[in-house]
């Protein structure tokens, strides 16, 4: 009997053929993602109707060409898995299937990022009825959501006494067995994710110890609960290295006492010190008070990107757009990194190679008195701190921090602030500190704390002993308050002039003991003091109307508005003599000309004068745009959702033009 005509032609010739029905991506660096959960309905809803994978017929046609498709198919692919549903299918897996295998993630439980996806394609891989549904990487970590609707995560967390959890876990002992059986030492990268309940040392054990019997696993990412847990996270580390035949390093190590960096001169051990993660990526840290736990298994601090979007294109960054965005929302990366998910050491009790997000180095603060000390010093004094007065979201929208509309009191019983100077940076490091950055949101009228209230006094004590430890001549000090909504809501439109002086009386309330710090130094003043205090009343009703009517006379007038409010508190700390010394520093562009109470014209390489106020040439062109033309840039892609209130926002009020 003659071959097939397919068997006729060269192996080459038949991968290309396997390649064209979609058995495996082009590009050697690309994966399928394909999860292994289905029914009996099969529908198609695949984007790419010009390449649906459907080879479920090339997978019975002969036994060759099984072996040959099924080996690619297994090997350039990855697989999801979620054992509560999938058990019987993964079990039907064939031998060739499971020793071809080299990316597979089961979920055992889960109560965030790892999600099922809905959308299916019509292509069924294996004849036991189990459908491959094609599945988009995860762009996105739940814990942003979660944090920003103030909402726990779904799903239940497994516990070592919870007699429901001893099924599924027995489930998983099998589906081990199972694979060890067959993959091939070295070659299989497994993902698990089981989330237990925070602390529950006993069922992390019982999760982790089926995968320490494995044969070596090429890598193993794992998750054990959707907090940060440090008791979880170093079982699974250990487990990690036991399957991957790591070598633990040697417990006979040298005594602090007689370690070769005490011996060195200080600055030496200074200049050592500022090489590892003491010094963040991006040389800044920022702390909201309520990231750490009482049992301290999470960490206190975050690393965070100024602004959280890039200001060339007014989007969010990339990975890869600056250097210290690569240690910073490791799920998101654009790279193969992506096809893992979310298992991010810093927001989870979760160890995988793939995440490289900062996190303070705790261990060479607990080395001896002496490096502690050191260490102390080198984060405090080569990071910039930023204190948000409220957990923060480091969410897309591009927006710095979010507001806190509909709040009708203050939601704290001190400042965040507060707490950083007097409770969690130690006494003696207070001194290090180089540059300090106090955020608040953009609180509705009635919800900044009280001029004589307890926050404000509580404030004020709080300068009043920081103040002979702070290094002042060597300390830059910001306060900046958010900007209200892109979209405002009904009460800033119907704010009045009274509820806008309650606003600029908080202002004033918090900015007001910094004078002790500045002009009303008994020793040097601070090295330089900057402010942002918005406009409350920016967006009422009659300056929307404005808006509409002169876009261009709306923004000068509320440029003034804000000079003037940033100018008055720049004055009340620095004093006036200080204040002209850096007025040159963060000028706005947009400048009135006037001379004898009338504009001139005036026209010159920058641009020209309109109606008594300046434009630069940029900003004009900009502004001559349609939005029209704007929708129709953003549809295209070339600018990001909403780029023509970002351009307003956050170029020209911030004077970045």
């Amino acid at each position: 009997m003659p071959l097939p005509p397919i068997l006729r032609l060269s192996p080459d010739i038949r991968r290309r053929v396997y390649l064209y029905v979609g058995l495996a991506p082009w590009d050697p660096a690309e994966r399928h993602i394909f999860n292994l959960h289905g029914d009996n309905e099969v529908v198609d809803e695949s984007d790419d109707s010009s390449n649906p994978l459907q080879f479920y017929g090339l997978l019975l046609s002969c036994r060759v060409i099984y072996q040959e498709a099924a080996v690619l198919l297994y090997s350039a692919n990855s697989f999801i898995i979620y054992l509560e549903d999938d058990f019987d299918r993964l079990l039907a897996l064939t031998t060739t299937a499971t020793s071809s295998l080299t990316h597979l993630k089961i979920i055992v439980n889960q109560n965030s990022c790892h999600h099922k996806y809905t959308s299916r394609i019509n292509c069924r891989v294996e004849d036991s009825g189990l459908y491959s549904h094609h599945e988009p990487p995860p762009d996105h970590c739940d814990e942003d959501v979660l944090q920003s609707a103030n909402k726990l995560p779904h799903g239940r967390l497994l516990t070592s006494s919870d007699t429901c959890a001893e099924s599924l876990l027995v489930r998983w002992r099998l589906v081990v067995h199972h694979l060890s059986a067959s993959i091939v030492p070295g070659r299989l990268t497994l993902s698990v994710v089981c989330d237990v309940a925070p602390g529950d040392i006993e069922a992390g054990r019982l999760v982790l110890a089926p995968i320490t019997t494995m044969p070596r696993l090429h890598d193993c990412h794992v998750r054990l609960s959707w907090r940060p847990d440090a008791k979880l996270q170093q079982l699974a580390r250990e487990a990690i290295e036991q399957v991957r035949r790591i070598a633990a390093p040697k417990s006979s190590a040298p005594s602090a006492s007689s370690s070769p960096l005490l011996r060195l001169p200080r600055e030496l051990r200074l200049r050592i010190l500022a090489y590892t993660n003491l010094v963040t990526p991006i040389r800044e840290v920022s702390w909201d008070g309520r990231t750490y736990k009482a049992d301290g298994s999470s960490n206190r601090y975050h690393v965070w990107h100024r602004a959280g979007f890039d200001s060339d294109t007014l989007g969010s960054c990339r990975s890869d757009h600056h250097y210290g965005c690569q240690f910073k929302s490791c799920w998101a990366r654009g790279s193969a990194d992506r096809y893992v998910g979310c298992f991010c050491s810093v927001r989870h009790a979760a160890i995988s190679s793939t995440c490289h997000c900062w996190s303070p180095p705790t261990p060479l603060f607990l080395v001896c008195r002496s490096l502690c000390y050191e260490a102390q010093h080198v984060f405090f004094s080569s990071n910039r701190f930023i204190v948000h007065d409220h957990t923060y979201t480091d969410a897309s929208s591009g927006t710095r921090i979010q507001s806190r509309w509909g709040l009708s009191t203050y939601p704290h019983v001190r400042f965040t602030a507060s707490k950083f100077l007097r409770d969690t940076v130690p006494s003696n490091c207070l001194g290090s500190l180089r540059f300090l950055e106090l955020t608040f949101p953009a609180y509705h009228h009635n919800a900044w704390p009280d001029a004589d209230g307890p926050v404000i006094k509580d404030w004020t004590e709080t300068i009043e002993l920081a103040k002979d430890k702070l290094n002042n001549p060597g300390l830059t000090l910001c306060v900046i308050v958010a900007d209200a909504a892109i979209n405002p809501r009904e009460t800033l439109r119907t704010m009045t002039w009274e509820d806008g002086q309650a606003v600029r009386l908080a202002y004033k309330s918090i900015i007001s003991p910094l004078a002790s710090l500045g002009q009303d130094s008994m020793v040097d003043p601070l090295h330089r003091f900057y402010a942002h205090l918005p406009d409350p009343l920016a967006w009422t009703s009659d300056n929307e109307a404005l808006l509409t009517e002169d876009p261009f006379k709306y923004f000068y007038r509320l440029n003034q508005e804000e000079q003037r409010l940033r100018e008055e508190a720049e004055r009340l700390v620095l004093g006036n003599e200080r204040y002209e010394k850096q007025r040159s520093y963060n000028r706005l562009d947009v400048e009135l000309l006037e001379e004898d109470g009338k504009a001139q014209e005036v026209n010159d390489a920058k641009g020209r004068n309109l109606g008594g106020y300046y434009i630069d040439e940029t900003l004009e062109r900009l502004m001559e745009r349609t939005l029209e033309e704007w929708d129709e840039d953003e549809r295209k892609g070339k600018e990001p959702k909403g780029s023509y209130w970002l351009f307003f926002h956050h170029l020209i009020r911030s004077g970045a033009l």
